[in-house]
């Protein structure tokens, strides 16, 4: 589950899991969400994601620009997350997903970079919560 938070310098995101996975999942999903009207887009494609850092929040934010990095470069929308692992020095997984056609797909927020801005990663009593902003 994610919400998206109004902010005067840009948009967060606030997700929750039972795990921080989960949570991570859900911020994958937001971040998506933001970008692109994604109805319309099939599934069928994949990308590995390799996101390194030194720690847990640099691990996160780097994972989130790998959404951006692939809608950038090749309009590769992002759409189901699996994470493979999770390590002191990165997280690895894929998103499957498909290409953004601006004639048949709504282009929402020009995303430019999730940030460190304000940043929580956090156990719950129910689970796992980050919260991240972007720029736009």
């Amino acid at each position: 589950m994610f919400e998206i938070l109004e902010h005067p310098a840009g948009v967060g995101i606030l997700s929750r899991g039972t795990d921080r996975e989960a949570a991570l999942i859900d911020a994958s999903r937001g971040m998506t969400s933001l970008m692109v009207d994604s109805a319309g887009i099939p599934a069928n494609e994949e990308r590995e994601f390799r996101a390194p850092g030194s720690d847990h929040s640099a691990q996160v934010v780097n994972w989130l620009n790998e959404i951006l990095f692939f809608f950038d470069t090749e309009g590769f929308v992002c759409l189901e997350f699996e994470i493979h692992s999770w390590t002191d020095s990165k997280i690895t997984g894929l998103a499957r997903g498909g290409f953004f056609n601006p004639g048949h797909h709504k282009l929402r927020t020009t995303v430019k970079a999730a940030t460190f801005h304000q940043f929580e990663s956090r156990p719950t009593k129910d689970g796992w919560e980050i919260r991240v902003f972007v720029d736009v």
